[in-house]
């Protein structure tokens, strides 16, 4: 049970970087929101990974650093340059339930690039995600799909989820080096890759406020180091399709954030979240020795995963919904 509490709180850390993210872009570029935060995130693994498992640099393959390199570019610094775009024209709700689409893109690559064979129920899936993605962009009104203009940030978010498949594909390629090890290089990496071009992007330090301090402080220790502690301690204790699974509760948490802090939820973005959600299950869930029943049953304490549900859809009832 205790574990599972465990992954509830990483993704409760993560749904906090969309929230803390918008807080963050309305006083930082993004280039200095992602730089910012993986130099304090990168201070603080780098001596982590080293106490964990001790590691030499000259031990490590050029095969080896060409995927770190590869996974600090497109998932340390594109992936959340991207992100924090995407918060600056669109909710955080609208941004974290994009990002549940990162399984349908990884699914789309492994067909397209590795050949890997696709079964109808993940076809089903990519219909669901899309037509719950189109349902939220145009707040339930369908047959302005045609004629509606898109919000840029719902459209940057969708390459920040490219980005991410293409990070996580480089990440799988590294089979010499505990996951900290990778997490601590590559974020290492990519702040050397944001650096050169730090005195090319202005930042004006005095107009920056109390609350975006605090949120630059968050996404780096929060949403970066805590989280991904809670995670790998969590992977070492339950199943990797289980504990996955658990990621789709970061838009629910997001909402219920954002509708206790005051903002609105749109009924549109529960329905559409709610379609989004079932269609990356089924594309999510394998064939095979694992099902739907089978991932249900990984789960202990299965029914905590109702509340975040059923506190958004009270939430909702109490606010001006459109």
């Amino acid at each position: 049970m205790w574990i599972w509490l465990l992954l509830m709180l990483c993704n409760l850390l993560w749904a906090g970087n969309f929230i803390s993210g918008k807080i963050a872009a309305g006083e930082f570029p993004p280039f200095w929101i992602s730089l910012l935060r993986w130099s304090i995130a990168a201070v603080i693994l780098l001596p982590l990974a080293f106490w964990a498992q001790p590691f030499r640099l000259r031990s490590i393959d050029r095969k080896t650093w060409f995927y770190l390199a590869a996974m600090g570019l497109f998932g340390i610094d594109l992936f959340t340059l991207f992100t924090y775009s995407a918060l600056q024209y669109s909710s955080p709700v609208n941004v974290s339930l994009i990002s549940t689409l990162t399984p349908v893109f990884a699914m789309l690559f492994a067909a397209f690039a590795l050949k890997t064979r696709i079964y109808r129920r993940q076809y089903l899936g990519l219909l669901l995600a899309i037509f719950g993605v189109a349902f939220i962009l145009t707040r339930g009104n369908l047959d302005q799909l045609g004629a509606m203009q898109f919000n840029r940030g719902d459209m940057l978010m969708l390459f920040a989820d490219m980005s991410w498949v293409l990070y996580t594909a480089a990440g799988k390629n590294i089979t010499t080096l505990p996951p900290i090890t990778t997490t601590a290089l590559s974020t290492l990496l990519g702040v050397v890759f944001l650096l050169p071009f730090a005195p090319l992007v202005p930042l004006s330090v005095a107009t920056v406020s109390r609350a975006g301090a605090l949120s630059i402080l968050y996404i780096s220790l929060g949403a970066s180091v805590c989280a991904f502690i809670l995670w790998n301690f969590a992977l070492q204790r339950v199943n990797l399709t289980a504990a996955s699974i658990s990621m789709n509760l970061i838009p629910l948490y997001t909402a219920a954030i954002t509708v206790l802090l005051g903002g609105t939820f749109y009924r549109a973005q529960l329905i559409g979240g709610l379609l989004v959600l079932l269609g990356i299950g089924c594309i999510s869930v394998p064939a095979g020795k694992y099902s739907w029943r089978t991932a249900v049953k990984m789960m202990p304490g299965r029914r905590l995963w109702l509340y975040p549900l059923r506190l958004i859809t009270l939430l909702a009832g109490g606010k001006s919904v459109g």
